[in-house]
């Protein structure tokens, strides 16, 4: 039995009588589907995670003193297998910014995802802390701070050497509560006077 797929080309001309002939034929298979950057773009879109917030201090702040903040993602990171048009797809994605609004009408772009605050190991005890990203509020109030990772993306297709989607993938924005407040200064007595 013939493959399914097989495709007949008979090619036939028509005579100047009006009474065609046959001028020859070719059989094939289709050729196999491609996979190309724009149909794994539209796969991949779908599929990137959120990348969850992460703040310093948690839910509350203080004005005038930095809020640390990061996004829970690793720099590189790997998609689960895909199968597109019938193939293997792999798709790695690196962070290529971090577009951030902070909820008081400021916003920031930042080229990596920040880093956790580590109080044991690189603890800050300033009011800004140079070895993590933030910001600094200047009002009260309570704020909606949104982060949208934006990755760069190549892929394999069974195997084969890596390709590169053009552009920019956008993941979908994370969103996280954060009540700003204002310290209010308490005069004490002094405990070394008796």
């Amino acid at each position: 039995m013939p493959d399914p797929r097989l495709i007949a080309t008979v090619r036939v001309v028509k005579q100047a009588d009006g009474t065609w002939s046959y001028n020859g034929g070719v059989c094939q298979l289709p050729a196999r589907p491609q996979v190309t950057a724009a149909v794994v773009r539209e796969q991949v879109a779908r599929l990137v995670p959120s990348a969850a917030i992460g703040l310093a201090p948690q839910q509350q702040t203080l004005v005038n003193i930095q809020t640390i903040m990061w996004v829970n993602a690793p720099g590189q990171r790997a998609l689960a297998p895909l199968t597109i048009l019938g193939r293997r797809v792999i798709v790695t994605l690196r962070i290529d910014r971090v577009d951030w609004d902070f909820g008081d009408g400021q916003t920031d772009t930042a080229t990596t995802p920040g880093k956790p605050y580590d109080a044991k190991n690189d603890p800050c005890k300033a009011v800004d802390c140079p070895d993590y990203y933030g910001h600094t509020y200047v009002d009260p109030g309570a704020m909606t701070v949104t982060a949208t990772a934006s990755w760069v993306a190549s892929f394999t297709v069974d195997g084969a050497r890596p390709q590169t989607i053009p552009g920019t993938v956008f993941g979908p924005s994370a969103r996280t509560a954060l009540q700003v407040r204002q310290a209010r200064g308490v005069l004490v007595p002094d405990p070394t006077r008796s």
